[in-house]
C-alpha cells in the first residue's frame, strides 16, 4: 500500500508499491511519446520538406554524409528554426496537448508567434520532467532530493492534466463526477479506472507539496 511523501534528512520519500511505480512510469512514457509526436508535426509545419526531383535525389545520394551534430546544440537548433519562421505555428490537434501546451495569448495569430519561438523549449522542459521522474519511480521506496522534488511535482502535474482532459474535467460537477467514479465498484470500465488513477496521482502530489513545505520559514522569519 502506497504512503505518503514524507521529508527526511536527504530530501523526501514515498513508498509505492511495484505495480504503482510502473503504472506511473507507463504514463510517463505515454506523455514523452504524445509530446514528441508534436515534435515532429510542427518541425514537418515550420520546415516543411522540398520538393525533390530525380537530379537532386542522385546529387544526394552522391554527397559525402554530413557530421554528426553535437548534441549540445540540438535545443539550440530546435529553437533557431522557430525563429526563422515567420509564420505563426498552429496549436496542436489533440486535446491533451492543448493543455500541455497551451496558447500564450487570446488573439490567434499572437497566440501562434508565442507559439513558434516558446513552444520548443515548453515541450522538451516537460519531457525532461518526465525522463526524470521516470528514473526516480525506478527506485524503491522512491527518494527525491530538495533539488528533484520541483521536478518530480511538475512530472506527477503533467500525468494530471493529461487524465483530467481525457475524464473531461472542467468544472466542480466534473470532479464530483471523477470522485464518484474514482470510489465506485471494484468492476471497472475505462473512465473509471483512470479517474481512479487521477485520484491517486493527486493524492501522491499533494503529500509531496506537504512535505516540501513542511519546514519553510514563516513569513517575516530570517533562515538564518
Amino acid at each position: 500500500m502506497a504512503t505518503a511523501f514524507r521529508a527526511t534528512t536527504k530530501g523526501y520519500r514515498a513508498d509505492l508499491e511495484q505495480h504503482e511505480r510502473r503504472l506511473l512510469s507507463s504514463l510517463c512514457a505515454d506523455v514523452i511519446q504524445l509530446l514528441e509526436s508534436r515534435e515532429e508535426d510542427s518541425a514537418l509545419e515550420t520546415n516543411p520538406a522540398p520538393e525533390t526531383t530525380a537530379a537532386s535525389e542522385t546529387a544526394s545520394a552522391e554527397a559525402a554524409p554530413a557530421p554528426a551534430e553535437d548534441p549540445a546544440f540540438a535545443h539550440f537548433r530546435a529553437e533557431l528554426a522557430g525563429l526563422g519562421s515567420e509564420e505563426p505555428l498552429t496549436p496542436p490537434e489533440d486535446e491533451v496537448l492543448r493543455r500541455l501546451l497551451p496558447d500564450a495569448s487570446s488573439d490567434p495569430e499572437q497566440a501562434g508567434q508565442f507559439r513558434r519561438l516558446s513552444e520548443n523549449s515548453l515541450r522538451g522542459a516537460k519531457i525532461a520532467d518526465l525522463r526524470t521522474a521516470r528514473m526516480l519511480l525506478e527506485s524503491t521506496p522512491i527518494s527525491v532530493d530538495e533539488d528533484l522534488a520541483p521536478v518530480f511535482g511538475r512530472a506527477l502535474n503533467d500525468l494530471r492534466l493529461t487524465l483530467a482532459t481525457r475524464l473531461r474535467l472542467e468544472t466542480a460537477e466534473d470532479a464530483e463526477r471523477v470522485h464518484r467514479l474514482a470510489g465506485g465498484s471494484s468492476s471497472k470500465d475505462t473512465e473509471s479506472f483512470m479517474a481512479e488513477i487521477y485520484t491517486f496521482i493527486t493524492w501522491l502530489q499533494e503529500t509531496l507539496f506537504s512535505a516540501m513545505t513542511e519546514f519553510l520559514p514563516e513569513p517575516g522569519t530570517s533562515s538564518r
